[in-house]
């Protein structure tokens, strides 16, 4: 009988970068641009409520292991979406507020995977926050 190996990834690191996306026109040229220009990957996401197709690194092992995502812009405006790690999604928004940010986004969760929430810091950029649910 042969052994089987879980392998576990570690849990994102709190306050760092975790996903980003990238909103595009049209997708299937943004995606071409990005596989010639970096070697990225991209597999579209069934799971997911819309278009989205998850990028990996030109050297990921598996589709699980991904950089951020891309999906059909909704809005002229929109643009790349930075996602960062926290503990508590409640907390850091309430603290991100109290220190002059506003919400464009409340909390919701991604099934499966966790809580998302976009913001605006106090000059207007636009970020988002992350928390994992404990099954990346």
């Amino acid at each position: 009988m042969e052994a089987t190996t879980t392998v576990t990834r570690a849990p994102p690191k709190e306050h760092t970068l975790v996903h980003f996306e990238i909103p595009a026109t049209d997708p299937s040229k943004v995606a071409r641009f990005y596989e010639q220009l970096f070697g990225w990957k991209f597999n579209k996401w069934e799971g997911a409520n819309m278009d989205y197709w998850l990028i990996s690194h030109k050297d990921a092992q598996s589709a699980d292991d991904t950089l951020g995502g891309l999906y059909k812009r909704n809005m002229p405006q929109e643009g790349f979406l930075n996602y960062f790690n926290v503990k508590s999604i409640d907390d850091s928004i309430k603290n991100a507020t109290n220190l002059g940010a506003s919400v464009i986004m409340a909390k919701q969760e991604i099934p499966n995977i966790g809580y998302s929430a976009v913001l605006k810091d106090p000059d207007g950029n636009t970020f988002a926050l992350f928390q994992s649910a404990g099954r990346m």
